[in-house]
């Protein structure tokens, strides 16, 4: 069984960065426009808007609070700006959630190491902080220290890395890249954030040409959308027309929550009735008479101050009565009932006038339905009242606000009615369907994608979803075709997906960074120059060159014209075959990744071998159904890879490198102590994934691991007999979560095959024609479904 491990993935970031940055220092020169800010600058931004950007981001309340200490301690640490540190932290612990080696006890919020250094996956090479103050000055003279602010290094900074040798190394946040990262891109994606913070806070910047700081400008240029209307080339790059903007939502706001019902009481608190006679009891009826020894009529209010009724013969009321359409309530002593009244097992609501109220009221404590009787509502759960669902509580109050049932999301407006379509709610825009729940990842309105996060709310900006990028507009479209952001041009494919590498455009030639999607200027790429423009030079080599579309991107007359949907589920593996790619991953290896390993009567069972013999069969199995296999380990082969997060990284690569359909772990299980406990048992997962994988969870994907899982483990157990303990998800509490089935890109299920500790299991197991029948039935599944 696979422990879940939760590792930053930076060494395949380190590799791939310093071959792109070898390959582009000998001729780079780009001049395009570029927005950068200085670290040491001043910000706009208060420490409560950056806490509400951090909310609507997903952060955890820690992460939030944390924007005080970093607006409190700016002036005193070089006078760095807080809101780019801030964005900095969100980065480096994933908006405080962490999931690499460390976690919230560090109170690190950078990942700063200790003085000596180590390895990025060692938690003891991380720096270990007494507090968040602590971690958040350190991390503010790290940074101080790296834009040269004066008094620097300091003599009593926390920062355990305070070396003079880096002072004035990364002036601004985009030269962070390669000094604080090794990633080329690191600073990128900081001032990208820092970008999303100033924009939410409503703070103009302008961009700058020279990488110098202009956030106080007077006009904002932040990720404007590009259209054919707004965008004027004015002699720079211009590699196509943008699409027209698709236009905003229409977008309802929800109804706001009923005020309470209940009145003031009457200005005239004196009495209303004074007399020297007063209350007399005739023939168990009870009389008021006025001081001329008249009986009093309707409504009274004597020294008391107790509402009463007196009948047209002057009886004193008792019991319900009607008056003038309206029902009241009088108790036996006559007095007229107010509030919350109880009779016979039945609830009233009477306002105070004493009038029993009907309907949606709001008692006080929220909202309740009154049937027309008066008696209130008290049935739980779901219930259509007058056309319109709504959810009540065991004490009879209607339900407001967000409602998870059965694990879907609804939500209840203020009158306590449930909303379908499109919804403003809490400043955010939500799609809930015609059944109320909440949608969740991409949908098509108007004939236009757009994404949902994991809360539901509308997306825009850039996201990742499935290991690919999209840009969506301020109203949340998907964007396609060519769009220019802050002066930098992007294509985003026909599905979306953000392009890179070569993209040929009539007879033009333009190169997209891999890393970013930028399109480059006025560099050498694999030998080819690109002028100002963006165009490739050296037109009479575009002939011996066409392949480029077909190695390394699609042209735009080529690109993929399936629909959102259709991408999240099929893709083609590789240019020369359209066979389906399925990776096959022989769990755990040797050195420090070896599985479980059980001696029984002086039988050894050992899981790696195992594992590794019935993934061969399937690998077999698979080919022989007209797949395209792809081992992460082979037989024959006994790979050691160093650590056990390198070991599941190793796995994850693999499959996510190969643009795989899908992906299988095959593992075994053992339990000490219960060497009756067996069966076939198959996981996915429906955790986010690291943020060093780019976070975010695809429901498609989960939904679609989830379907494989069931097919899977029904297959073998229809197939052998063994047990069935069913497809579980890794957010089970007996589960940790799993590296490899949360950080593929494509459906993944890792599946027990059996336990290794119960003898007559692990004599099946290790079986050879046993392990033929599960190959097989693991064959099926996935050929019936792929």
């Amino acid at each position: 069984m696979e422990n879940g491990l939760t590792i930053k993935k930076k060494l395949i970031t380190f590799i791939f960065a310093c071959a792109m940055v070898l390959s582009l220092i000998p001729t780079i020169n780009v001049q395009a426009a570029t927005t950068d800010f200085n670290i040491i600058s001043d910000t706009d931004v208060t420490a409560q808007e950056a806490k509400k950007w951090a909310k609507s981001k997903g952060a955890t309340d820690t992460f939030i609070s944390l924007a005080d200490l970093y607006w409190k301690y700016s002036e005193d640490c070089g006078g760095v700006n807080p809101g780019i540190a801030y964005v900095q932290a969100a980065k480096e612990t994933g908006y405080g959630k962490f999931g690499g080696v460390i976690d919230a006890t560090y109170h690190n919020p950078c990942g700063l190491k200790t003085a000596a250094g180590g390895d990025n996956y060692d938690p003891n090479a991380h720096q270990k902080f007494n507090s968040w103050d602590e971690g958040v000055q350190a991390h503010m003279d790290h940074l101080a220290l790296y834009a040269g602010a004066n008094g620097y290094p300091k003599s009593n900074s926390y920062d355990p890395r305070h070396f003079r040798t880096i002072k004035g190394r990364a002036t601004t946040v985009r030269s962070l890249s390669g000094n604080w990262a090794p990633s080329t891109t690191y600073g990128d994606e900081i001032v990208s954030s820092y970008v999303s913070l100033l924009d939410s806070a409503n703070v103009n910047y302008e961009e700058d040409d020279n990488n110098s700081n202009s956030s106080n400008s007077n006009e904002n240029t932040s990720n404007k959308d590009s259209s054919s209307e707004d965008y004027k080339s004015d002699g720079d790059p211009n590699p196509g027309t943008p699409e027209s903007k698709p236009k905003a939502l229409n977008v309802t706001d929800v109804v706001k929550e009923t005020k309470s019902t209940v009145q003031d009481e009457n200005k005239d608190t004196k009495p209303t009735i004074t007399s020297t006679k007063g209350w007399k009891k005739e023939n168990d009826s009870w009389y008021f008479y006025n001081s001329d020894n008249t009986k009093v009529k309707g409504w009274i209010k004597p020294e008391d101050n107790n509402w009463y009724y007196l009948k047209d013969d002057g009886k004193m009321t008792t019991g319900w009565f009607q008056v003038n359409g309206t029902w009241y309530y009088f108790n036996e002593s006559g007095v007229m009932a107010k509030g919350w009244l109880k009779l016979s097992d039945n609830w009233y609501y009477l306002n105070n006038t004493g009038a029993m109220l009907t309907g949606i009221q709001n008692g006080g404590s929220g909202l309740y339905y009154l049937k027309d009787s008066g008696e209130m509502y008290d049935k739980s759960g779901w219930n259509k009242i007058k056309d319109k669902w709504y959810y009540v509580e065991s004490s009879g109050r209607l339900k407001t606000g967000w409602l998870k049932d059965n694990s879907l999301w609804y939500y209840l407006q203020g009158d306590g009615t449930m909303v379908t379509g499109l919804k403003k709610i809490d400043g955010q825009t939500y799609l809930l369907n015609d059944s109320g729940s909440m949608e969740a990842g991409w949908n098509k309105i108007n004939n236009n994608w757009y994404y949902f996060n994991n809360s539901g709310s509308l997306s825009t900006g850039w996201i990742i979803d499935n290991g690919q990028n999209y840009y969506l507009y301020n109203t949340g479209a998907m964007a396609t075709g060519w769009i220019n952001l802050n002066g930098t041009w992007y294509y985003l494919k026909s599905s979306g997906a953000m392009q890179t590498g070569w993209i040929k455009v009539g007879t033009d030639w333009y190169y997209l960074d891999p890393g970013t999607g930028r399109m480059l200027t006025n560099t050498t790429v694999e030998g080819y120059a690109l002028g100002s423009n963006g165009k490739m030079k050296d037109k009479s080599n575009q002939n011996s060159n066409n392949d480029k579309s077909s190695n390394n991107s699609s042209s735009t007359s080529n690109n993929s014209t399936s629909t959102k949907k259709e991408t999240a589920t099929t893709k083609t593996n590789n240019a020369s075959t359209s066979k389906k790619t399925i990776v096959v991953d022989a769990g755990h290896a040797y050195g420090t990744d070896t599985g479980v390993v059980t001696n029984i009567n002086g039988v050894k069972y050992d899981e790696t071998e195992l594992d590794i013999q019935l993934a061969g069969k399937l690998k077999s199995e698979l080919e022989k159904r007209g797949f395209n296999v792809i081992m992460t380990r082979n037989v024959g082969e006994t790979p050691s890879y160093g650590s056990l997060y390198a070991s599941l990284a190793h796995r994850v690569e693999v499959a996510n490198d190969a643009d795989a359909d899908f992906f299988i772990s095959i593992h075994h299980n053992a339990v000490d102590g219960i060497p009756d406990a067996s069966g076939v048992e198959t996981y996915y997962s429906t955790n986010s994934k690291d943020s060093s994988y780019g976070g975010g969870l695809d429901n498609t994907r989960m939904q679609q691991s989830m379907k494989m899982a069931k097919a899977i483990n029904n297959s073998i157990i229809n197939k052998i007999g063994a047990r069935d303990r069913g497809a579980k998800s890794d957010a089970s509490a007996a589960v940790k979560t799993l590296f490899v089935l949360r950080n593929t890109n494509m459906p993944a299920v890792l599946v027990e095959t059996g336990f290794l500790s119960n003898q007559a299991e692990a004599k099946r197991c290790a079986d050879p024609s046993s392990q033929q029948l599960v190959a097989e039935a693991i064959a099926d599944a996935i050929a019936a479904n792929y």
